[in-house]
């Protein structure tokens, strides 16, 4: 029996033993021909063939230096990179992708869900200020989609009171990001693989990329780990925790895009839709989102099977105008690491909404899979303390993102997008003043973190905190 996501799709990592089969043997093929080239057809030594560990020695050039650096251009990374920039510290972005985004952009996962609760009590917008700027910034590009199939109240998403999600249209997301930060003398580099951190011992002092330039550091006073993944932190020797200690990794999915949805389709069609166009959810995948073969696998098998799914719809009574006019650049990775920071956020402690005297950011969005059901808050959001984005070991190092210190359980709402930009104005801010008063991340003040934050109209819900 085939396992099934979130969404409700098939799992296709679990089943059509056929294409696994010859995804199997595609990737042996590749290995195969790789070896073939680099050997020009002579057997390989025990240490090329990777049966021994190959060493070498590198002295990598220091390209730049910054107050902060922000590693991972996704929602958090990019609203992250601004805060730290409005808040005093001189910035840069780094970014694998051609543009900004993440999943929301490169994943197609074109709906920013979790700005409040998506029912009663749903009256608090808790996630407000830089994040609700780039917002109002979609907004005046008319990059804000028609309709999605998530059930809500209706909300004046165009005079700033933003509902509980929003869809989006992907190119606008890549412009309303680059305008954010050029307004705030964000500085950006684009096409570079973020290779791991600079340490001092168990400092991080920058991070290694590697690009079209070569492989080159850029230093900083403080980094943002905004990889999603957390690789800075992990790389780092940062603890961390995975499915093994935290309940089960929610799967992959392939989103993509339709064009041509006739217009006596009404409503959204199980999707986000801007006229003709609806992303939808795709093919799910499961395994490690952090293997390289199984992601391999995933990439393969899924858009087969997506491109059978297309002709099928095509083939749907007044559907024959339907085309796939876009899939994701890479499958949407949902769960892989959750450093351990100095606090983990405890499934209990979101479902009771414990309050937290160093409140940053706030998380209403449901868990989506909490064993196998939607599950709704009872109260308008769970705190997150800052203690999560500081990680246990390492030096000079923020955490945002789906990253942070928390079970798998408030990680399934956290990870959402409109936290996770939360998160991301918290962690900016934070390494800003950090860098500014040569403070760790650690020691630093967490009222002048507090502070910094509601000046900048964040929403952290102190003045409404029973004492």
């Amino acid at each position: 029996m085939s396992e099934r996501n979130s969404n409700g799709r098939a799992i296709s990592g679990q089943s059509n033993i056929g294409r696994r089969e010859f995804i199997g043997a595609a990737v042996s093929g590749a290995v195969a021909a790789t070896g073939a080239l680099s050997g020009l057809g002579t057997k390989l030594s025990a240490a090329q063939s990777g049966r021994e560990p190959y060493r070498e020695e590198i002295h990598t050039p220091i390209a730049a230096r910054y107050d902060v650096v922000v590693a991972g251009g996704g929602p958090s990374g990019v609203i992250a990179a601004v805060a730290a920039a409005r808040s005093g510290a001189d910035t840069l972005l780094v970014e694998r992708y051609p543009f900004l985004g993440g999943n929301g952009t490169a994943g197609l996962m074109t709906c920013y869900n979790g700005f409040r609760n998506q029912r009663p009590p749903e009256a608090l917008q808790t996630v407000k200020g830089i994040p609700a700027e780039y917002i109002a910034e979609l907004v005046r590009l008319g990059g804000i989609a028609d309709e999605d199939s998530y059930p809500k109240a209706k909300h004046d998403a165009a005079g700033g009171e933003l509902p509980y999600c929003i869809g989006f249209d992907p190119e606008a997301a890549k412009v309303a990001s680059l305008n954010l930060i050029r307004k705030e003398g964000v500085k950006l580099r684009l096409h570079s693989w973020i290779a791991g951190p600079m340490l001092d011992g168990c400092r991080v002092t920058g991070i290694i990329v590697e690009s079209k330039s070569g492989r080159q550091a850029i230093s900083a006073d403080i980094v943002i780990d905004a990889t999603g993944d957390g690789d800075i932190a992990a790389r780092a020797g940062a603890p961390f925790m995975g499915p093994a200690q935290q309940g089960d990794r929610m799967d992959m999915s392939l989103m993509y895009r339709l064009g041509g949805v006739p217009a006596s389709i009404k409503g959204s069609y199980d999707g986000i839709r801007i006229g003709d166009r609806v992303v939808r959810w795709g093919p799910g995948f499961g395994g490690d989102g952090l293997d390289a073969e199984n992601l391999t696998r995933a990439e393969v098998e899924c858009r087969l099977e997506l491109w059978e799914e297309v002709q099928q719809i095509k083939k749907e009574p007044g559907m024959e105008s339907v085309y796939l006019m876009q899939s994701a650049t890479g499958i949407g990775v949902r769960e892989t690491r959750r450093i351990l920071g100095e606090y983990v956020v405890t499934e209990q402690d979101a479902i009771k909404g414990i309050h937290y005297p160093d409140v940053i950011a706030i998380s209403s969005n449901p868990m989506p899979d909490y064993h196998g059901k939607r599950f709704f808050f009872e109260h308008e959001g769970f705190e997150i303390p800052y203690r999560s984005l500081v990680p246990k070991k390492i030096e000079g190092l923020v955490l945002t993102g789906r990253c942070i210190s928390c079970e798998q359980a408030p990680f399934q709402s956290a990870r959402s997008m409109a936290p996770a930009m939360a998160i991301g104005h918290a962690s900016g801010c934070a390494a800003a003043l950090s860098a500014k008063g040569q403070t760790p991340p650690r020691k630093l003040d967490v009222k002048s973190l507090q502070k910094l934050l509601l000046s900048q109209n964040a929403e952290l819900r102190m003045s409404k905190r029973a004492t």
